[in-house]
């Protein structure tokens, strides 16, 4: 018995949804990321602080690998709002404050 010829489904047959194009966060920041002087400063705190900062106050020790603004102000460069974060920590608190994703809660 003949069979029929397969239908050509583009994206499996799923309707694509608009997505709006992403903010730059690098272009909100005081620093670049890969400028010269912010590696120096990043190296600076992980070398201060090379434990991160949620997990002994929890009572684990791992290594701080991210740099992180305490106040979320990421043109705030004092030594005083850096501090070392392990991934995981650093990426839940992002998540709390920007409201996950790097999408930026709106604050009263």
């Amino acid at each position: 018995m003949p069979t029929r010829a397969p239908r050509h489904r583009p994206h499996g047959g799923q309707v694509k949804q608009y997505v709006p194009p992403a903010r730059n966060r690098q272009s909100e920041r005081a620093l670049a990321t890969n400028s010269t002087y912010w590696l120096r400063l990043r190296a600076l705190v992980l070398a201060q602080s090379p434990l991160c900062v949620v997990c002994l106050a929890e009572g684990r020790t791992r290594a701080a690998s991210h740099v992180d603004h305490i106040d979320a102000d990421t043109s705030n460069n004092d030594l005083s709002n850096l501090q070392g974060l392990c991934r995981p920590c650093h990426s839940a608190k992002t998540a709390r404050e920007d409201g996950g994703f790097g999408n930026r809660r709106v604050r009263a």
